[in-house]
């Protein structure tokens, strides 16, 4: 099987999303049980310590993990975007609505990327690789707006493929030569 014939793209971007989504929700959910009195929430208090490492650890392998995924997702962009026919509408001047998608799909993700290594960085710096430090205030804004931006793009790139039907064409090909 070689990597032209299958897209990795697909099997990879799941870590990144799930350890980057568990990170900042326990960011968001720290910051919930220590400033507001919410019942079910304070339950949470002494597991905080375990849980303020794993986030660490969670952010550290969502970083690493998302080079993968962000390498085989231009990969597998630029191998549909260069097939003849299937950039643009038939009149030829158009480009067809999933490269748009397939744009803020990509943009999107190397925000989260982008900003959310920037805040293991500065995490980093200040606490070493995986200390268990309280989030910030500066974490918190972090956690709050790439949480949300992840989810969106996330559900992007299920679009590209349920909607668009992107992947889809690399599989047959494959199945062609065999």
């Amino acid at each position: 099987m070689s990597f032209s014939s299958h897209p990795f793209h697909p099997a990879l971007v799941h870590f990144p999303i799930a350890f980057l989504t568990f990170s900042h929700t326990i960011d968001i959910l720290h910051y919930l049980t220590t400033n507001f009195s919410i019942p079910f929430l304070s339950t949470l208090s002494p597991l905080f310590p375990q849980l303020l490492s794993s986030s660490r650890l969670l952010h550290t392998l969502g970083i690493f993990s998302a080079i993968p995924a962000i390498i085989t997702g231009i990969a597998q962009a630029s191998a549909q975007a260069a097939k003849p026919g299937n950039l643009y509408e038939v009149d030829g001047k158009t480009i067809k609505k999933k490269f748009y998608v397939m744009a803020a799909h990509a943009a999107l993700n190397d925000f989260c990327v982008i900003v959310s290594g920037s805040s293991w960085w500065s995490r980093y710096k200040a606490h070493g690789i995986l200390g268990a430090a309280e989030p910030g205030v500066n974490e918190l804004a972090v956690a709050g707006v790439v949480l949300p931006v992840l989810l969106f793009a996330a559900s992007l790139g299920g679009d590209l493929v349920y909607k668009h039907g992107m992947g889809f064409s690399a599989a047959k090909s494959a199945k062609k030569e065999q």
